[in-house]
Parts: C-alpha cells; structure tokens; sequence
C-alpha cells in the first residue's frame, strides 16, 4: 500500500513506480496505480501550526530530560559561562562574539539526547509523543513508519535544518507536499492520523 494524496496542484505520481496517475484514480473505490497495480492510500499530510505544535510539546519533553543532564556536563567541565555581561545588550553583544564551534560545543550533550530522543520514537513507533497528542506520525512513502537508515537521515537533517536560521523546517510552510527538508532527504512524510 502506498500514500497518495488525492488533490495536490502537482502531476501525481505513484509512490511505488514514478508512474503518472490520472485524476480519475482518484474516483475509484480502491484507487490503483495504473503502471505497477499498487494500492494507493489516501491520506492528509500535517501542515506547518500542527507540526509546530507537536515539536513545542516534544521540546519541553526533552527540556525537563535533557536539560538537567546537559546542565550537568557543563558543570562538571567547569567553563565559564559564555553570555556573561551585566545587562541584556551586553549579552546579545557577546553572544555574537562568540565562535560557532563553541555554540555547538556547549549544545552538543542537548543535540545527542535530542537526536537519540528523536530517532528512536521515529525508528520504534513512527511517531514522538508530541505526534501522538497531535494525532500525527512519520511514514515513508510507503505507509509505513521509517527504516532505520531513513530515521537517521531525518534526525540527522532534522538536527542540521535548524541550523539556517531553521529555514530546513520552516519549509514547510511554502513547500505543496507540506515537507521540510528532512522530510525530503529522507524520504518521508508527516501524516495525520
């Protein structure tokens, strides 16, 4: 069984063969690809608010878990902290003054609890929880919840989008599949339940 959205301004493909499909399929009771005899499964993709949503509820998940141990490993490193200043502007001054290796140096324990969380909720159910309160989970172009050399792809585009200005995830907001570019890069899709 393969996903298909059934009204998309693009030509529709089959998911399974690349073969064109007509709009009549559509219409059909149990619409096929007419190339390769696949059936086709209907479904409506998870837009940007939705997605948005479920990811503030995943980051405070992870801020209460991942949080304290990050806060522990900078701790037990002892670095001094790398925003000091006295008012708000001579933080935000000093926060571009600060070198990007040291930023990923000091997010680097939040990023690996965070892609472990997010890997293995992908790879194990398909959906993190704050998926499954939105009603939402990960498949592939298939239907079926993501291999794991597809989740890593998508944890490591999902980490790796954030980066430009998270332009990788907002994406979504203009792309007609509703797809960031994680969910291009590895081949998946957000569906909803």
């Amino acid at each position: 069984m393969a996903l298909w959205r059934p009204r998309s301004p693009k030509a529709l493909v089959c998911p399974a063969c690349d073969a064109a499909l007509a709009p009549e399929v559509a219409g059909n009771a149990e619409p096929r690809c007419t190339g390769c005899g696949t059936v086709l499964w209907p479904v409506k993709v998870a837009g940007l608010w939705r997605r948005a949503a479920a990811t503030l509820v995943d980051a405070v998940l992870l801020l209460f878990t991942a949080g304290p141990l990050a806060w522990l490993v900078a701790a037990a490193r002892e670095e001094p902290s790398l925003l000091g200043g006295k008012t708000a502007l001579e933080m935000l001054l000093r926060a571009f003054e600060v070198d990007v290796s040291t930023w990923l140096a000091r997010a680097a324990p939040m990023l690996v609890m965070a892609g472990l969380y997010l890997g293995l909720f992908w790879h194990l159910s398909g959906r993190t929880p704050g998926q499954k309160l939105l009603h939402m989970r990960v498949v592939d172009g298939q239907g079926r919840r993501p291999h794991l050399v597809r989740t890593l792809v998508r944890v490591v585009a999902t980490l790796a989008g954030a980066l430009p200005g998270a332009l990788g995830w907002l994406w979504i907001a203009v792309d007609l599949e509703k797809r960031a570019w994680h969910d291009w890069l590895a081949g998946t899709y957000v569906v909803r339940d």
